[in-house]
């Protein structure tokens, strides 16, 4: 995270892969952002759209990641 004093932050947030897409990947947030409050548009469980160039590292898929991957999101992505 940033500064917490000031207006905008930035976070680093943990992504599950579900599918590719033409511009990039669809996936499920899998982290509670620390900057914001909760709420029903972002946090964990969204789906969200991604770009290769958003990804700073990748982890093995195990049982635990394909279950939580697999499960209906909180919210879907309408963009």
């Amino acid at each position: 995270m940033d500064d917490p004093d000031e207006d905008v932050s930035v976070e680093r947030m943990w992504v599950l892969a579900r599918e590719r897409t033409p511009d990039g990947y669809l996936g499920i947030l899998d982290n509670e952002p620390y900057a914001i409050t909760e709420n029903d548009e972002f946090w964990l469980g969204t789906e969200l759209p991604f770009s290769a160039k958003h990804v700073i590292g990748i982890d093995e898929r195990n049982a635990d990641t394909i279950a939580t991957a697999r499960k209906e999101p909180r919210r879907r992505w309408t963009g």
